[in-house]
């Protein structure tokens, strides 16, 4: 025979009642208050994060076409970069269904293909922006040395005497009118 111990007495000889100072029908209200104000709370995250969306779309667009604009095609790359990254700022719902829980002395993970996928859409946002950030330094040293280039060379020409300057000009324009000539004449006989 199994001793039996005061919890198993009790439970057997009194009946479990819940102690609650509400009746059954307030319970059910209260319950349904919850369940209307869980929704009202949710709608409400709705239309915050669709605000957010909106606010993060505009700024990405007027970055972009900023960018587009003053850096010409070099601002191109830069601008899908920043598209990226808003894109990834935008889309963190996936660190939200990342959790880590410990069940009986086991840790489970929870939504790592989503955190995944957000990594590596991180990783490829900063490679664009890397590569571009890259081209446009690229890009900027090509303007510095033609610049330089351009500079040196207007200063041997203003060296020379004005006799020579204007020869060359004269030169300048003759070779002008012959290159135009030769593509003029090359239109003429495709047609």
């Amino acid at each position: 025979m199994i001793p039996y111990t005061d919890d198993e007495s009790a439970s057997q000889n009194y009946p479990i009642e819940q102690d609650d100072s509400f009746t059954p029908d307030q319970i059910e209200e209260i319950n349904d208050y919850k369940e209307k104000a869980n929704k009202k709370i949710a709608k409400n995250e709705s239309v915050l994060r669709g605000l957010e969306t909106f606010f993060w779309g505009i700024s990405s667009y007027s970055l972009c076409k900023w960018l587009v604009l003053n850096l010409g095609s070099g601002g191109i790359n830069l601008a899908i970069a920043v598209a990226l990254v808003v894109n990834q700022i935008v889309n963190r719902d996936c660190l939200d269904a990342f959790t880590l829980n410990r069940k009986d002395g086991q840790w489970e993970l929870d939504g790592m293909g989503k955190l995944f996928k957000f990594l590596f859409g991180i990783l490829a946002s900063i490679f664009v922006v890397w590569s571009s950030i890259g081209n446009f330094i690229g890009m900027v040293n090509d303007s510095k040395a033609t610049y330089h280039a351009l500079n040196s060379a207007v200063e041997e020409f203003n060296s020379l005497p004005e006799k020579q300057q204007e020869e060359w000009i004269k030169g300048a324009v003759v070779g002008a009118g012959l290159v135009a000539l030769v593509f003029i004449g090359i239109g003429v006989n495709k047609k």
